[in-house]
């Protein structure tokens, strides 16, 4: 059975594992905690256990972007990315989706909060002598962490489980379980064959029980099986429309 595994990695880019073989997708500069390996995502995860705290000023920043907008800020972090050509920037996580949309308007970042929070920090800033920090083209960026949260509490759900499951199904139609970075998909041996399942309702029989292997894993109670869904496709599929390769399929 080929079943795909998410696993960390050391650039920042996006990697699946298919029994042997890695996939590496790179990590878009637009997007920030991309995967559960990032230094961001590690960072905020400790925040979030409890087992670290905002320092000044990013703990006053956090707790005035909570009360001005009433979202659930967990972590804010200031750096100066090589990419950005070491323009200072401040990557404001907040905890659901439903807060990262507040940080919207339309399809980019609300850019009155994004001055807002720059002009606040510049203020903290300069109240603490303005030494430790360049606010000189300030970007203010914002992201979410439950989002990568879901795809960490899949990557712990291990090969053997996967395996067993689709042992347990014992259906001789299917092919593979195969995944990447929470997106789920059974993969039938043809087209035909992956139609008929979903038309017979087996799409959300298969989820729930894939929803099961998830359970133990969801460490911050973020999994809603409302929320969770699978995808059914075929090996026909993959081979000739992708070339039977797993970076072109989950691209």
């Amino acid at each position: 059975m080929r079943a795909a595994i998410p696993v960390p990695g050391g650039t920042g880019a996006r990697e699946c594992r298919f029994l042997g073989e890695t996939t590496v997708v790179p990590r878009s500069i637009s997007a920030l905690v991309v995967t559960y390996a990032d230094r961001e995502y590690v960072a905020t995860k400790r925040v979030k256990q409890g087992k670290a705290t905002l320092a000044p000023p990013f703990a006053t920043l956090a707790e005035w972007i909570a009360d001005t907008w009433t979202i659930a800020v967990l972590n804010v972090i200031y750096d100066r990315p090589a990419v950005l050509a070491r323009q200072p920037r401040l990557q404001v996580i907040v905890e659901h989706e439903t807060d990262l949309q507040k940080c919207f308007d339309g399809l980019n970042f609300d850019p009155v909060k994004q001055q807002a929070i720059a002009a606040r920090f510049r203020e903290l800033v300069n109240l603490e002598g303005g030494r430790r920090f360049s606010v000189d083209g300030l970007l203010v960026v914002f992201s979410s962490f439950s989002r990568v949260a879901r795809q960490e509490a899949d990557s712990r759900v291990t090969d053997k489980e996967v395996e067993g499951l689709q042992r347990s199904i014992a259906n001789a139609a299917l092919w593979t379980i195969a995944r990447c970075f929470g997106r789920v998909d059974f993969l039938f041996y043809t087209d035909e064959q992956a139609r008929a399942h979903a038309k017979a309702g087996f799409l959300n029989t298969y989820a729930d029980v894939y929803f099961e292997l998830l359970r133990p894993h969801d460490e911050f109670g973020y999994l809603r099986r409302s929320e969770f869904a699978v995808r059914f496709d075929s090996k026909e599929n993959f081979d000739k429309n992708y070339d039977g390769n797993w970076f072109y399929y989950f691209k």
